[in-house]
């Protein structure tokens, strides 16, 4: 049975900011985010666990933003 149709539907509904794709020559399943980031695994389900990672790992790695408007300083200037 080809459950590829609902894998790939089950991954965009659960990451709706990322695009997806299966090549069924090389038994590959990509999911592809902005224009550097291309993560590769055997399954619908190893992939998933990857982008949970990587996304793990950009909340980790990325600094704090900094306010862009004077109303956005005003709140970080309440909070502290």
């Amino acid at each position: 049975m080809n459950d590829t149709p609902s894998a790939l539907s089950a991954l965009r509904e659960r990451f709706p900011h990322w695009a997806f794709l299966y090549n069924p020559f090389a038994y590959r399943w990509y999911a592809l985010h902005g224009r550097t980031t291309t993560l590769t695994a055997d399954t619908p389900q190893e992939l998933a666990e990857r982008i949970v990672r990587h996304q793990v790992r950009q909340r980790l790695t990325r600094p704090p933003r900094r306010p862009t408007s004077i109303t956005q300083k005003r709140r970080s200037a309440e909070e502290v």
